[in-house]
């Protein structure tokens, strides 16, 4: 089944810092699973606040490239963090066959 062709049934936002939370997400699986499904797909989300904090990445830098480039958060947080990874890896070479 390709992802356009599920439903989605309902969302949940966890605490994880609070266990209600993680029992209410055990809770909502086991009544999933009395109601008859068999498999559900679960996604986790984070604000890109979190990921920026997290990995210590400059907003200001995120903002000027999200509204330059007019790119989803998720899409400038990966890019900068894949900043620098390349160098010294030869890449220009072996795309060029140098």
């Amino acid at each position: 089944m390709s992802e356009n062709e599920k439903i989605n049934l309902s969302s949940l936002q966890v605490n994880l810092d609070e266990e209600k939370s993680v029992r209410l997400v055990a809770e909502q699986l086991s009544e999933l699973k009395k109601n008859g499904y068999k498999q559900v797909t679960i996604e986790i989300k984070v604000a890109s606040e979190q990921e920026l904090e997290r990995f210590e990445l400059d907003i200001a830098t995120f903002e000027r490239i999200k509204n330059t480039q007019e790119l989803p958060d998720w899409v400038v947080i990966n890019l900068m963090l894949a900043g620098g990874k390349l160098k010294g890896t030869k890449y220009k070479a072996r795309v060029f066959n140098e």
